[in-house]
């Protein structure tokens, strides 16, 4: 359930274009055209747990040339939009009819599970007394799921209606940017069930429950969420394993807006690329997820140096998904050297060093790490040792000197983009020893001599 995702960040203003064939800066004009022969294929991300599947190209690119370097595709949710329940502090969700006075009970129950104390409430406009005000004008418990008490029915219906009042055409510092100053906030684009129907919340729009009816997956990527996603969403944790914030306008900031992260302890799958989640760095409070087998925090506000020492519990991380923010640092030993880590993808994110880290990572499949000109210097020939790697792509970084003949050893890679670097020297006839190889893209780069017969042949 890996996400796909825009590399080109409609909030942070990145404007990346594919890739077009370009004629190679060698001075030998055979190899010059071989290397300008295209072939329209899409290079896209691959992933073990099916959302993005590897599409596979069946014809040998054996003259180095893929165009079309898309890589990423939005997901999309339902284009229909419902209309946003009543959302009114003090009436129900059907509107309409007479209003139910408050249940002190119900309050007595939120008022004890208040995330900042209580002082939340002073504010009878903040979303938090709007939710409470909604929740305790219902009726609970609700007959629909009779394994639950009304304890904790109260904190679930709370915790969700603190999304809706958070996000629901909130405004919050990139709302004014990206809708105008003055223009009113749309809403979701799907609402469907939030707030008109407290007794099926396991129906709602983006929600699933466990067999207990507790909520057990948040989806509403891409669903035109605004304001900041609420802290009391930590009340859930302890059947919340999926939380899905992908492609939304939400604005969380600091420790205030992250550090409640590190308490969504039975998390398994977090993604929040593609938002304006602002940070120093990354938080090392996401280190807490020792649960987590997928991760994305891909173009969010993330600017700074990425944290040694915190990545050392995410044993299970299968799939980390980090481009598009601006770290300035190497990749920490204790992320690389992850037991179970297969997929990393960390395009144009200002990361440098050299690329001696590839052959300490045990597991790794497929390593995306384009646009990374502090990458420099050469391709180790100790490359050669990632057993696991079937796709590598290092386009538009710094990389000089001549293609290691070991590269010829790895036998079980699929597919491999060099382009625009520095590279130098010819191509090594052992390239052709790759026998799974189907893409070998090395345009714009200083090689010379002729393409390998090795490599035609095949």
């Amino acid at each position: 359930m890996s996400k796909q995702y825009e590399d080109n960040n409609w909030l942070n203003g990145n404007d990346e274009t594919e890739a077009t064939p370009a004629s190679s800066n060698r001075g030998d004009s055979s190899l010059e055209a071989e290397m300008a022969v295209a072939a329209d294929h899409d290079k896209q991300r691959s992933s073990g747990k099916g959302k993005m599947a590897l599409y596979g190209v069946v014809v040998l690119a054996i003259v180095g040339i893929i165009v079309g370097v898309s890589v990423g595709v939005t997901s999309s949710g339902s284009s229909s939009k419902s209309s946003p329940a009543n959302t009114s502090s003090s009436g129900g969700g059907s509107g309409g009819g007479t209003v139910t006075p408050p249940n002190n009970a119900i309050a007595d129950v939120i008022y004890a599970n208040a995330y900042y104390g209580g002082t939340e409430f002073d504010d009878p406009e903040s979303y938090q007394s709007k939710a409470l005000g909604w929740v305790a004008t219902q009726t609970l418990p609700a007959n629909h799921y009779p394994n639950l008490g009304m304890e904790e029915q109260a904190k679930q219906l709370y915790a969700l209606a603190c999304i809706f009042f958070s996000t629901y055409a909130q405004p919050n510092e990139w709302t004014d940017f990206h809708f105008k100053e003055g223009n009113a906030i749309p809403g979701w684009h799907v609402s469907q069930g939030w707030l008109m129907r407290p007794g099926e919340v396991c129906d709602w729009h983006g929600i699933t429950c466990d067999d207990e009816n507790r909520v057990s997956k948040i989806q509403l990527d891409t669903n035109g969420l605004t304001g900041s996603f609420p802290a009391e969403v930590t009340l859930l944790k302890d059947s919340l394993n999926t939380l899905d914030l992908y492609s939304n306008l939400v604005h969380n900031k600091g420790d205030a807006g992250n550090a409640w992260l590190g308490e969504l302890t039975n998390l398994e799958y977090l993604f929040f690329g593609t938002t304006s989640f602002e940070y120093d760095g990354v938080p090392t409070h996401i280190g807490k997820l020792e649960k987590l087998k997928e991760l994305d925090f891909s173009y969010t506000l993330y600017f700074g140096a990425i944290p040694e020492g915190m990545w050392g519990g995410l044993t299970q991380l299968n799939y980390l998904a980090m481009d598009g923010n601006s770290y300035n640092s190497t990749l920490p030993s204790d992320l690389v050297s992850l037991p179970n880590l297969e997929f990393l993808y960390a395009t144009y994110s200002f990361l440098e060093g050299d690329l001696g880290f590839i052959s300490q990572m045990p597991k790794i499949n497929e390593l995306w790490i384009d646009d990374n000109p502090g990458f420099a210097g050469t391709i180790p020939s100790s490359l050669s040792g990632a057993d696991f790697l079937q796709g590598l792509s290092m386009t538009n970084c710094g990389l000089s000197g001549p293609i290691p003949t070991e590269l010829g050893l790895m036998t079980d890679m699929i597919q491999m983009w060099l382009y625009n670097n520095q590279l130098t020297g010819t191509i090594p006839t052992e390239i052709g020893n790759m026998a799974a190889l189907k893409i070998f893209d090395i345009q714009m780069n200083e090689l010379t001599g002729e393409m390998p017969s090795e490599i035609c042949s095949r």
